[in-house]
């Protein structure tokens, strides 16, 4: 029975949070959320690795 008001209480303010966002991107302080997203979370960083074009890697086996 104590569930239902919580999940309730969930849903709404999610909602808030979801209007509330759209509402401040379209008053143009989506720069500012962003940035304090960038603080806030964490953001791992990707290092991409390529492979060695042919030519290159010829020469490294010799």
């Amino acid at each position: 029975m104590r569930r239902k008001p919580f999940a309730v209480v969930l849903v709404l303010l999610s909602a808030a949070l979801v209007l509330g966002g759209n509402a401040l991107l379209d008053a143009g302080w989506g720069s500012v959320l962003r940035s304090i997203a960038d603080r806030v979370l964490p953001n791992p960083e990707v290092t991409m690795w390529a492979p060695a074009p042919a030519a290159a890697r010829g020469a490294l086996d010799r």
